[in-house]
């Protein structure tokens, strides 16, 4: 199990945290119940929050995916679930079509539920095969891969005709031990604990970033960002990416504690047409000021994300002309649900 160093702010911080809004703490592990983000996939825009939007049966009305990280399934405690509604000529509603009600123990859902797996904590909506139906990626950021207790997955329910399905097109169950996904599971990476969907690469195809704040010893923090294609989302063409603070070109330096990946957010933010890609660095030092907080920020391009044209950027509250000054324990890049009291 991967520990915030002893008797640290931090972990005071969490602590306090943990009473004061509903997320998930179990065995020692943080995890966020999303990451706020708004995404582009040509010109409508998504969202990964604990409620997102997509048109998974493209007829018009957007629908809304609710994440229930802490629901009971059967007689095992805390395995998530996702509720679904659908849209209407009138408003949201449960019978035509019927809602839904997903879980690891859904049919055709790959994997199972088991306690503590926390689905739903994160959620994120995109067409990553370009079929027209919106797709939805859910965080279980404490699922087992193998053996390793708290390594991170992310299971994706592909749009249809009808509505979300899990069998034509398969679902997927994406982990770091998955093939061809760059780095390994580890214990408490929290893989899946932020998602957020943009088309990267303007391909019309739409990405998914996926956030892995306690990746490494001391919870240094990286974000794999998996690409879209006709199929559904894969690792080789082009090929997935795993970013952090020491990735080529990318600012700053990675260090114990930062949590780079505890939320992202992604956008086309110089509107040339590929999404971007906001990174949360809640933890960071600023100087020598502690935990004051950052943001890490890659622009898109034809081929990938990249951190050298147009350069990436680094933002924080002493960053000239940002309002307001970097402080201990500010937590700049968490998300608005999050209470550093």
């Amino acid at each position: 199990m991967k520990a915030s160093p002893a008797g640290s702010r931090k972990t005071r911080w969490l602590s306090r945290w943990a009473i004061a809004v509903p997320f998930v703490v179990i065995a020692g592990f943080w995890v966020i119940p999303a990451g706020l983000a708004h995404a582009a996939t040509g010109p409508s825009p998504l969202a990964t929050s604990g409620s997102v939007l997509g048109d998974f049966n493209h007829d018009g009305f957007a629908d809304l995916a609710v994440g229930v990280p802490h629901e009971d399934v059967g007689t095992v405690a805390d395995a998530g679930a996702v509720n679904v509604l659908y849209g209407s000529a009138a408003r949201l509603q449960a019978t035509s079509p019927d809602d839904q009600f997903w879980n690891q123990d859904s049919t055709g859902v790959s994997d199972a539920a088991e306690s503590g797996d926390a689905f739903g904590s994160s959620l994120a909506t995109g067409d990553f095969n370009n079929d027209g139906f919106a797709d939805l990626a859910v965080g279980v950021p404490m699922e087992g891969v193998g053996t390793v207790g708290g390594a991170g997955a992310v299971s994706v329910l592909y749009g249809s005709a009808a509505r979300l399905q899990a069998t034509s097109p398969d679902d997927q169950f994406l982990n770091q031990d998955s093939t061809s996904v760059k780095d390994t599971a580890e214990s408490g990476d929290t893989f899946g604990a932020s998602l957020g969907s943009g088309d990267f690469n303007n391909d019309g195809f739409a990405d998914l970033a996926i956030g892995v704040p306690r990746e490494d010893d001391g919870d240094v923090g990286a974000v794999n960002v998996l690409y879209g294609a006709a199929g559904r989302l894969q690792a080789t063409s082009p090929d997935d990416q795993l970013w952090s603070q020491d990735t080529t070109g990318v600012k700053d330096t990675a260090e114990v504690g930062d949590a780079f990946g505890f939320s992202v957010a992604a956008a086309d933010f110089n509107n040339d047409g590929f999404a971007d890609l906001a990174v949360g660095v809640p933890f960071e030092g600023v100087g020598a000021v502690a935990h004051a907080g950052a943001v890490n920020v890659l622009y898109g391009s034809a081929a990938t994300l990249q951190a050298t044209s147009p350069d990436d950027q680094f933002w924080n509250q002493d960053t000239a002309g940002v309002l307001d000054t970097a402080e201990e324990n500010d937590g700049f890049g968490a998300l608005p649900t999050q209470c550093f009291c």
